[in-house]
């Protein structure tokens, strides 16, 4: 009986043009902050607008941030293993023997063809063209 050792070939993550709506908001708040940090107003102003400001921060940068950090897909010499969502908890693997195909797209990106099961979309990748080049010439090996 012989084991083959599994070794990871690359680990690919979203393009950083995901971000750019947090990274905005996170300008924007604290452009914000420190236009309004020297003005005089009443207690309840001061801490509504902190409250805003953190609640922009956490909803509108943090989760994102969270989101692009846990997002990535491997490919290792056996399978791809996509994780997504927040914290990752979105998982999905594919055996490299169950891609019939692999199909790219501008508009839907790449999409991995398993049969007769549901195809793995890869969205928003960097460099896709060539990535989706790689796969093909790595999976006709």
């Amino acid at each position: 009986m012989s084991f083959q050792q599994e070794l990871t070939l690359a680990r690919v993550r979203q393009t950083l043009r995901v971000l750019w709506l947090a990274q905005l908001t996170l300008f924007v708040v604290v452009f914000a902050l420190s236009f309004l940090s020297g003005r005089v107003f009443d207690e309840w102003i001061l801490i509504t607008i902190n409250v805003v400001a953190a609640l922009l921060v956490f909803f509108f940068w943090l989760l994102p941030s969270i989101r692009f950090a846990t997002t990535f897909v491997d490919f290792t010499t056996t399978r791809i293993i996509s994780r997504g969502g927040l914290f990752g908890r979105v998982r999905r693997e594919v055996s490299l023997s169950e891609v019939t195909g692999i199909e790219y797209s501008r508009a839907r990106g790449i999409v991995i063809l398993l049969g007769e099961q549901p195809p793995l979309l890869l969205t928003r990748m960097s460099r896709a063209k060539a990535l989706a080049e790689e796969l093909r010439r790595t999976l006709a090996k």
